[in-house]
């Protein structure tokens, strides 16, 4: 008969935003022993993997949708980073500049690609192997085009050569949210600081119409958004600010921008498909990031959204999670300017 003995149960709180990696990620971790057998270890998640459920990149076009035989070429490559390690899966796609970006620690997406007179820029997002975003050393990346050229490039963070970003952050203030309003407002200023000091920002709050705290965008990183301000409304019309958000940003001024919508609401609104279908017609290449709080109603929202995610327990601990994550998937970003190397140099298939 098997004797289970238990050797360790630890415990960790979830951590607040701006703690190690580790600290958010294992909530309980138990070792089994058996007489017959290896230790058995089990980790449950911590309920805050909002890391996970967020990407950046943007597929507005299906004809650049990536064959599961490419892939599986690609990944015939054998891919090497800087250190020789062989890279077979992880990494991304650029079908219509024909480049592939490569991560060994983890996972890659290709962000927007911009060509230059010798090549192209990239901006890439990457995970690691927990899902978590990260910065990684020069060393662990590899680009290569779609036939197996292995690329040079030279690589930046984002604090020496910052992707142009604009964000629109629109509070749902309706009666509905009077519960947690005071936390949303506490939560969202803390969010505009942990944002790229490049980027900038606009605040709008909404009920049956909309205000925005400052007439213009500005740094994100600026004061004087004036949150705190914001007073409780009625009703929810979430339509008429998102379309005047996106409007805003599809200026030219934000042309070649990064740019993202982030709404906080309960989804609750009267339905109202020609002004949803309107809104389909405007957001382009607008990134539309949803989180619910004290509700769930997706339906005036779905195909608009490109990321619906949910309160999970305490508002303000939670709500700072996912904007913590969001800051950091912008954060970390990474430019690559691509060029052909010379003389070339091909992979093995």
């Amino acid at each position: 008969m098997n004797i289970y003995k238990l050797i360790a149960a630890m415990i960790f709180v979830v951590a607040p935003f701006g703690a190690s990696v580790e600290a958010q990620e294992t909530a309980i971790k138990i070792i089994n022993r058996t007489a017959q057998s290896q230790p058995i270890i089990i980790i449950i998640k911590s309920q805050f993997n909002f890391e996970q459920d967020i990407s950046l990149k943007l597929n507005t076009d299906p004809n650049f949708d990536i064959s599961e035989i490419l892939i599986e070429t690609i990944s015939k490559f054998a891919m090497t980073d800087a250190k020789g390690i062989i890279i077979s899966s992880g990494f991304d796609v650029d079908l219509a500049n024909n480049l592939v970006v490569a991560f060994s620690g983890g996972t890659s997406e290709i962000i927007r690609t911009t060509p230059l007179p010798d090549g192209f820029q990239v901006i890439g997002s990457f995970k690691d192997a927990n899902g978590n975003f990260v910065s990684p050393p020069t060393g662990s990346l590899a680009v290569y085009d779609t036939s197996g050229e292995k690329l040079c490039f030279e690589y930046a963070t984002v604090t020496q050569t910052p992707p142009k970003m604009a964000f629109t952050l629109l509070l749902d203030k309706s009666y509905s949210m009077v519960d947690e309003f005071a936390l949303v407002k506490q939560t969202a200023t803390e969010f505009l600081g942990i944002l790229p000091s490049a980027a900038f920002c606009a605040v709008a709050s909404f009920d049956a119409t909309w205000t925005y705290t400052r007439p213009d965008f500005q740094s994100c990183a600026a004061s004087g958004f004036d949150i705190e301000a914001i007073e409780i409304g009625t009703t929810t019309d979430i339509y008429s600010p998102l379309k005047d958000a996106y409007l805003k940003l599809s200026q030219p001024r934000f042309q070649g921008y990064q740019k993202a919508v982030i709404i906080i609401t309960d989804g609750y609104m009267e339905s109202d498909p020609l002004r949803k279908q309107e809104l389909l017609s405007l957001k382009g290449d607008i990134l539309t990031f949803v989180y619910f709080i004290g509700g769930q109603s997706r339906t005036h929202l779905e195909g608009l959204t490109n990321r619906f995610l949910e309160q999970r327990g305490n508002v303000s601990s939670s709500l700072l999670q996912y904007f913590g994550a969001i800051g950091q998937a912008y954060g970390t970003q990474k430019v690559l300017n691509v060029r052909s190397c010379q003389g070339g140099t091909y992979a093995s298939p």
